[in-house]
């Protein structure tokens, strides 16, 4: 029996098996979904923030035109109580009363207008600061999606690379040696042949009878562990 050949087989099926488990892993898959939602994230924030200042920037426009609308009034006023047209005494007073309250308002109006453009301001450099936040996570996240891209495929081209050896393997092997280690690996695993080192069973670690040793070395017939199961090969 050609254990050896079996072994080898074993080893290539254990390194298939290993790389079809990293394939499939969704561990970095998911990683790199968690980024990108947090990528998401702050595009959504900068497109809120875009969205706010034009806004507040419409507001400004609104808040600036009225303060052009109050200081026409109070042009005209100014020149209907000083050219000299009306000497009324209570129309006069009145002129002056709302002239007053033009001018107060005017200056609540200017108030606003610098407080909203204080705001616009402050709005433009947190704008600025998720723009340099998303660039920062953006290129790094590409570049990781390229690689993990680029590394699922030579994995598959590896994997597949792989199958092919363990097909071709299998047809060196005897035929009922090979479902002997089909059927055994059901219950066993892959690792279904463990090596003899220092007449203990690599599998298990527990030293094997004088006998089973002896029909091991001779190799005629296959033998298994006492203990774990596995067959037993010298090579």
């Amino acid at each position: 029996m050609n254990m050896e050949k079996l072994y080898e087989y074993q080893n290539l099926r254990n390194d298939y098996f290993k790389l079809r488990e990293k394939v499939d892993s969704t561990i970095k898959k998911e990683e790199l979904l968690e980024w990108k939602k947090k990528i998401e994230q702050i595009n959504r924030e900068k497109e809120d923030l875009k969205n706010l200042i034009d806004e507040k920037s419409k507001l400004i426009e609104k808040t600036n035109s009225s303060i052009k609308d109050i200081e026409a009034k109070e042009k005209d006023m100014e020149k209907q109580l000083y050219d000299g047209t009306s000497v009324n005494p209570k129309e006069l007073l009145s002129m002056q009363q709302k002239l007053a309250e033009l001018g107060e308002h005017k200056k609540h109006t200017k108030d606003a207008y610098i407080k909203e453009n204080e705001e616009v301001s402050d709005l433009q450099k947190e704008l600025e600061n998720k723009k340099q936040e998303l660039m920062k996570e953006y290129k790094p996240y590409q570049d990781e999606i390229n690689a993990y891209k680029q590394n699922k495929e030579i994995e598959k081209a590896n994997l597949n690379e792989l199958a092919k050896q363990i097909k071709e393997m299998e047809k060196e092997i005897d035929s009922n040696l090979l479902e002997m280690y089909l059927k055994y690996t059901k219950k066993l695993g892959n690792n279904v042949l463990a090596l003899v080192r220092s007449g203990r069973c690599e599998g298990c670690n527990i030293d094997i009878p004088k006998s089973d040793l002896g029909d091991v070395k001779a190799g005629n017939k296959l033998v298994n562990c006492e203990n774990c199961g596995k067959i037993l090969a010298i090579l």
